[in-house]
């Protein structure tokens, strides 16, 4: 089942024009606008959908408040889609329309596939010059700090479940693989289609009301732009939760902003790519598994 990674997430919120300015300011591009909402792409067509926490077309909630209601992902071909829609209507409803299908999680989590819409990327390296290598960035050629920072694609979902290895399973039979474990607290796992160390990242907490949203994160460039566009985003008022930093597993660059949706916004860049030939390593939760370095910038007072 070759699915590539997610294509849209639909978040909600209790004050939509909130939730628009904080996307914009974010850097998302918005796409579609009406009084139920707006989408929002990154640089290669991934996004987020939001909707009111009241919308009443939407899937149920697996939380009360805003939070995720639906994760779509992308897949390569139609086959994968047949293979899926077999798979899972073993043991659950599933809906077909066309190129698409919706059914859910064992968490209650509302999820979809369809034929991707991503676009390619063409997005320029990062030069780096190092002592002793030969220099990136020719003589003379300075990088340029002045330009906004646009997000190029959907990274990863971070969802709380209350069955680790319920859930683990599940994802596993749609063909995700762990990468990394903390042990009896969370479970790293990456789509079958897609290099990157993980797509999804399940936290581990027994009680109900912990289900769904810990947070969605979007690739920038590099750690500059991770940089620029965290201390941009604080500047425009929104609230830093953790970071700048640097993750362990994974090892990509990180900054995390509380968010409109119940849960986090993180700018992530230069994470790690596995193959199946990649091990699986566990660690005990901590702060010495989380990150290899992390600094807690303080923004400004958010703006009323």
């Amino acid at each position: 089942m070759s699915i590539i990674g997610l294509d849209e997430a639909t978040v909600t919120t209790d004050d939509l024009a909130q939730a628009r300015r904080f996307l914009q300011d974010y850097g998302l591009d918005e796409v579609e606008h009406t009084d139920a909402g707006s989408l929002f792409h990154a640089q290669d067509g991934t996004g987020l959908r939001v909707r009111h926490s009241a919308d009443s077309t939407l899937p149920p909630p697996v939380a009360q408040g805003p939070n995720i209601r639906q994760a779509i992902w992308g897949v390569s071909d139609v086959a994968t889609l047949d293979a899926i829609a077999a798979d899972l209507s073993r043991d659950r409803p599933v809906v077909r329309q066309g190129d698409q299908l919706f059914s859910t999680d064992d968490d209650g989590l509302s999820i979809g596939f369809r034929l991707t819409q991503r676009k390619p990327l063409h997005t320029a390296p990062s030069l780096v010059n190092v002592p002793g290598l030969p220099p990136q960035r020719p003589a003379n050629v300075v990088p340029a700090f002045d330009q906004a920072v646009r997000p190029l694609t959907f990274s990863h979902l971070v969802l709380f479940t209350p069955d680790l290895p319920r859930i683990e399973a599940f994802y596993r039979r749609l063909g995700f693989r762990v990468t990394d474990r903390l042990t009896g607290s969370g479970v790293f796992m990456r789509a079958e289609g897609n290099a990157d160390h993980h797509q999804l990242f399940f936290v581990y907490r027994p009680a109900v009301a912990t289900h769904g949203l810990h947070h969605v994160a979007f690739h920038v460039k590099d750690h500059t732009e991770v940089m620029l566009a965290g201390m941009a985003f604080a500047a425009k008022g929104w609230q830093t939760l953790w970071g700048p930093g640097r993750h362990v597993f994974g090892a990509n660059h990180f900054w995390y902003f509380d968010s409109p949706f119940g849960g986090k916004i993180e700018f992530d860049a230069d994470m790690d790519v596995v193959d199946d030939e990649w091990a699986p390593r566990e660690a005990l939760p901590g702060p010495k598994s989380a990150s290899v370095w992390a600094t807690q910038y303080q923004p400004p007072a958010p703006k009323s």
